[in-house]
């Protein structure tokens, strides 16, 4: 069997597998914006979790860190670094939004800025700024998809195949049942990127190294200029 033909193989049953969680996902849809869009806010710590990190480590993150990470070696930790910054303040801040939502019934982050600074400008200026933001993050993460496809399947599936795949996939799955079918289905994502992951790396080092201490000591003799943590600054972040 060809690579391509394995390669398509295994995006059918990826898509399939996905398709069938969101089909589960929309047993449980209620009615009302509410439930569609807030999983009528009872999605889970676990499964929370888990489709944060498929959003967070996904294409943009897949190909931009993967590259920046071979350009700047362990001076990519300081991109990682400027990201928890943020993650820090969705710790903090986050509950307070959730009780807040639940309590005033928000549907939207910008909703309870508008309320809260009783103007309806600031929900609009946030509004656009949420819009402006979202459009070269999820161009990123279309063109990631396409360039892992492409790059997998050796050209058997275009870049532009891809991109187009990973838009209807998102508009399918995102329709079933709204956010339930969306997290669900990022959790599922989740777990094959973890898993796969943990597998390459392993699999990586041992195979090829002898173990994760032979793969350190291969790369500070081979390319010790990538361990110095050099070549970063903040505005790398952006």
């Amino acid at each position: 069997m060809s690579e391509s033909l394995l390669v398509w193989l295994a995006l059918a049953i990826y898509i399939a597998i996905g398709l069938a969680v969101a089909l589960m996902a929309r047993r449980k849809l209620g009615q009302g914006m509410n439930d569609f869009f807030l999983g009528a806010r009872q999605i889970g710590g676990f499964v929370s979790a888990l489709t944060y990190a498929a959003t967070t480590y996904s294409a943009f993150m897949m190909v931009g860190l993967v590259g920046l990470t071979y350009k700047l070696g362990v001076g990519a930790l300081g991109f990682e670094m400027t990201y928890l910054c943020g993650l820090v303040l969705v710790v903090l801040f986050g509950p307070r939004f959730w009780l807040a939502g639940k309590k005033f019934g928000y549907l939207t982050h910008t909703q309870l800025l508008a309320d809260r600074y009783q103007s309806l400008a600031v929900g609009i200026v946030a509004t656009c700024l949420c819009l402006v933001f979202l459009i070269p993050y999820a161009a990123v993460q279309v063109m990631g998809f396409g360039y892992l496809l492409a790059g997998i399947s050796k050209g058997a599936i275009p870049l532009f195949g891809g991109m187009v795949l990973a838009v209807l996939l998102a508009l399918v799955w995102s329709n079933v049942a709204g956010l339930r079918s969306v997290a669900w289905t990022d959790a599922l994502q989740a777990i094959i990127m973890l898993l796969a992951s943990i597998t390459a790396l392993c699999f990586m080092a041992f195979r090829g190294f002898g173990g994760f201490g032979g793969f350190a000591e291969q790369m500070n003799k081979e390319i010790p200029q990538l361990l110095a943590g050099g070549g970063f600054s903040p505005w790398t972040s952006f």
